[in-house]
């Protein structure tokens, strides 16, 4: 599958620290979200600087590297969907409830949609609606939803609605993986990356 959605990193380089590819892939090994469809080439992305995702002892949101740095669009679109207000977790529990917290839908057209999960409380900019540009900020990186530490979740699939429709694979264009330029590809566990 070749992504039709021309989509850029949906994050900003952080002032410490490298975006870590927690979990991407197209196997197992890689990405335990392959086990799921609708999730199957999704990506959990958090910030790691000397080898950490937080600063002191973890216990608090705010010691995250990728807490509050911003989520950008990445690619147009129109917002199928946008929930905020749901609480930030304390690191290490989880709101199975409300699966992917708060987030933003970007249908792109030809049947592809961005979910960009787990934002911040208060943070989330667009309206179920909304034209979107590529590289506009939706939110801000949170704790909310089904998630034990701050993070992003990415993944696109065929229809708004999580968990239906069929995941898609996304390749990005125009970043760098370790430190390597890459025109067009899929980012993949281990590596860091940056827009």
């Amino acid at each position: 599958y070749r992504t039709k959605a021309s989509l850029r990193l949906p994050l900003e380089a952080p002032a410490e620290g490298a975006w870590y590819v927690g979990w991407g892939g197209r196997d197992l090994i890689h990405n335990y979200h392959a086990a799921t469809r609708d999730q199957r080439f999704a990506y959990d992305l958090y910030v790691a600087h000397d080898g950490m995702p937080y600063r002191t002892d973890g216990k608090a949101n705010e010691d995250y590297y990728c807490f509050g740095l911003p989520i950008l669009a990445p690619a147009g679109g129109t917002v199928a969907s946008a929930v905020d207000g749901l609480p930030d977790n304390p690191p290490g529990t989880m709101d199975p409830e409300n699966a992917v917290g708060n987030h933003v839908v970007i249908d792109h057209g030809n049947g592809e949609f961005s979910f960009l999960a787990h934002l911040q409380r208060g943070t989330v900019l667009p309206r179920e609606g909304d034209r979107i540009e590529a590289g506009e900020r939706v939110g801000l990186c949170g704790n909310s939803g089904n998630t034990s530490m701050p993070h992003l979740h990415y993944h696109l699939q065929t229809t708004a609605r999580f968990a239906e429709g069929e995941g898609l694979p996304a390749q990005f264009n125009g970043y760098r993986a370790n430190g390597q330029p890459v025109e067009r590809g899929e980012p993949v566990r281990g590596e860091f990356i940056e827009p």
